[in-house]
């Protein structure tokens, strides 16, 4: 029987995180499929190869790079599924997150299917975020792990997808959505904290990714709560 899943790992070289729980969970099951995003990366231990793959949509399958050609081509075999997730991993204190790059309605229906606690709508509103893979699927999302080179992390992750899997829903869970509308561009005298209200300026938000965009002049992204 032709399975309804796809589960996409290591589409950053330097997130191995959802690589090791899929070839496990792929060991113990058959009810999903799976691929890795980029192999030439993972194998470098880089977060990209001839460019960011998550940065890439749709691609462009005689592009010249590799991350183009390899984004149209992802692309195109999402179109035999019904769900898509794509597994990322951050340094970064914020827990198991789920990010959804496209807000149809279908999207947010499969996220409502995790045990996952908080929803980040992440729009492409700068340069910097256009062209996630995400964006393009028919239906699906990206779930952020962090800290991803915690044994913890890796562990919570696997149950989550069991979880979904087994169609186990921990009622206890109440998902909280929010909405990422613009980035902090300088530094303020104390210190910030992922999904911690804090205010600056008299502008209240709750900061994402802190310090994980250095090198294109953010401190951190703006995110407002939408329930």
């Amino acid at each position: 029987m032709k399975n309804n899943l796809l589960f996409i790992g290591g589409t950053r070289g330097d997130e191995p995180i959802g690589v090791e729980v899929l070839k496990k969970l792929s060991q113990e099951r058959s009810d999903f499929d799976w691929i890795v995003g980029n192999k030439p990366a993972l194998k470098q231990n880089t977060r990209g190869f001839e460019g960011n793959l998550n940065r890439s949509a749709p691609g462009d399958k005689n592009s010249p790079l590799y991350a183009s050609r390899r984004a149209a081509e992802i692309l195109e075999k999402t179109k035999n599924y019904k769900y898509i997730i794509d597994l990322h991993g951050t340094n970064k204190q914020t827990d198991i997150f789920i990010i959804i790059t496209n807000p149809k309605l279908k999207n947010w229906q499969l996220a409502a299917l995790l045990d996952i606690k908080n929803i980040v709508y992440w729009p492409s509103f700068s340069s910097e975020l256009t062209g996630p893979l995400s964006e393009y699927f028919p239906c699906g999302l990206e779930i952020e792990c962090g800290p991803k080179n915690e044994p913890q992390t890796e562990k919570k992750l696997e149950k989550i997808l069991i979880d979904f899997l087994d169609n186990k829903k921990n009622k206890t869970v109440v998902q909280q959505k929010f909405e990422v509308y613009n980035s902090l561009k300088t530094a303020p005298p104390f210190s910030l904290k992922e999904f911690e209200e804090t205010e600056i300026d008299g502008e209240k938000f709750f900061p994402l990714l802190i310090g994980s965009y250095q090198k294109d002049g953010v401190v951190c992204y703006k995110m407002k709560k939408t329930n």
